[in-house]
């Protein structure tokens, strides 16, 4: 009767161990996938992705250009002119590394369509300080947000829809995209300047400031622009023209 209870002991004590057994190999297994999916990432998506860094970096560079900006604006309160900040929306307002993530799991590289296709999902998420930067430049008077990108005319919409959901869109915001190859940003920028063109029903205003992740999003440095001061420079190792 002792062996026989003995016996029942050692069975139930086997089975809650290849219970356990079982419930732990399956977490592991889970957090290896996962460990070994960030391991696979490019660098580059990686340092977007998962760093300290990067965050840090980019709301220092928002919060420097607050700063600078708050000052600069006590300028324009009684000023005649209409004054705007002129921002790229890609890698400086909205982060798209979910969408280099797909390309790599997919094994593939840029493409239109492929993008558009992201771009209508609206699942991009904000660059971090984006839109403390931004609430605090709507308290600001008769200064005008313009978002100059190059995302295509087309998908106006799912990108409006896209910031609605991520807190960082107003009715008053005005929105210069690309209508076709031939519509760089050098064009848009003069349109904003000389009241021309889309801007014609705004007239010319004078900027503030430029925000972007690329060279094109920036006129050439001179004594009234400068990087640092009232042009900002994103990181974005992740996609460009170099």
């Amino acid at each position: 009767m002792i062996k026989k209870y003995i016996l029942y002991l050692l069975c139930l004590l086997c089975y809650g161990c290849s219970i356990n057994v079982g419930i732990d190999t399956s977490k592991d297994s889970k957090q290896e996938q996962t460990t070994e999916q960030n391991l696979k990432l490019p660098n580059d998506v990686r340092w977007i992705t998962n760093s300290s860094e990067y965050k840090t970096l980019v709301k220092q560079i928002y919060t420097q250009a607050w700063e600078n900006i708050d000052a600069l604006a006590f300028n324009t309160i009684n000023s005649k002119e209409q004054w705007a900040i002129i921002m790229d929306l890609d890698e400086t307002v909205l982060d798209n590394s979910d969408y280099q993530i797909k390309l790599f799991e997919n094994n593939e590289t840029y493409n239109p369509e492929s993008w558009s296709v992201w771009v209508n999902l609206k699942e991009a998420k904000l660059v971090p300080g984006s839109k403390e930067f931004i609430d605090n430049v709507r308290a600001l008077e008769n200064i005008q947000l313009i978002f100059l990108s190059n995302r295509m005319a087309k998908n106006l919409t799912p990108t409006i829809e896209n910031m609605i959901a991520l807190g960082v869109y107003a009715e008053q915001d005005i929105f210069l995209l690309r209508e076709n190859k031939a519509d760089k940003k050098n064009i848009r920028r003069d349109e904003v300047t000389q009241g021309i063109g889309r801007m014609k029903d705004y007239g010319s205003m004078k900027v503030l400031a430029y925000f972007g992740d690329a060279s094109h999003d920036f006129p050439e440095e001179d004594s009234q622009y400068k990087f640092g001061y009232n042009m900002f420079m994103f990181p974005n190792p992740m996609y460009g023209k170099w």
